[in-house]
């Protein structure tokens, strides 16, 4: 059992309240900047699982802004209070997203054209898709820049019928589909 899991029963009353879940010390939500170890390992891994990026320290077990900025992001998206702080609400959603049976390509495509320049949910379901077709983009970040561009124009190189522009519009998202349900 993993130290998230641990946390999360100690959460829900499954353990004794008084045993260590992190080797040698106590865990005390909330986590919040300054804190480290393998719990906040755990939770960047998680964090990273569930497409909320750490591109500049990635999983270093300690919660430093970027790993706060990624829970914000999270906590937004699955509307939870936005403190940036790892509590109990914060750690049992993060836990469920994970174990979600719902695989990536369960998401579906966006039905609008976009193009370098734009951002936001859809931008993300984008990445995601191309992402599990092995386009990856690197950043699953909801802006669609010039890695997310870069993404796009490999995958409609590989077919003759698509235009290699770069643009994510209605034939690109056929062919991405496509892909998707093989």
């Amino acid at each position: 059992m993993n130290d998230v899991e641990r946390a999360y029963d100690q959460l829900q009353g499954n353990e004794e309240g008084s045993e260590s879940v992190v080797r040698g010390s106590s865990v005390n939500l909330p986590l919040d900047i300054g804190d480290g170890g393998s719990l906040v390992r755990e939770v960047q891994q998680d964090l990273i699982k569930a497409g909320f990026s750490l591109p500049i320290y990635g999983v270093d077990g300690q919660y430093g802004p970027e790993t706060q900025r990624a829970v914000l992001k999270f906590q937004r998206e699955y509307g939870l209070l936005v403190d940036g702080l790892v509590g109990p609400q914060t750690l049992n959603k993060l836990k469920e997203v994970v174990s979600s049976s719902k695989r990536i390509d369960d998401f579906p495509l966006p039905d609008v054209t976009l193009r370098r320049g734009d951002n936001g949910s859809e931008v993300k379901q984008l990445q995601r898709a191309l992402k599990e077709i092995n386009f990856d983009p690197k950043l699953i970040d909801g802006i669609y820049g010039p890695l997310t561009e870069d993404a796009v124009r490999r995958f409609q190189s590989m077919y003759a019928a698509l235009a290699n522009d770069g643009i994510y519009g209605p034939n690109t998202r056929r062919y991405i589909q496509m892909e998707l349900d093989d």
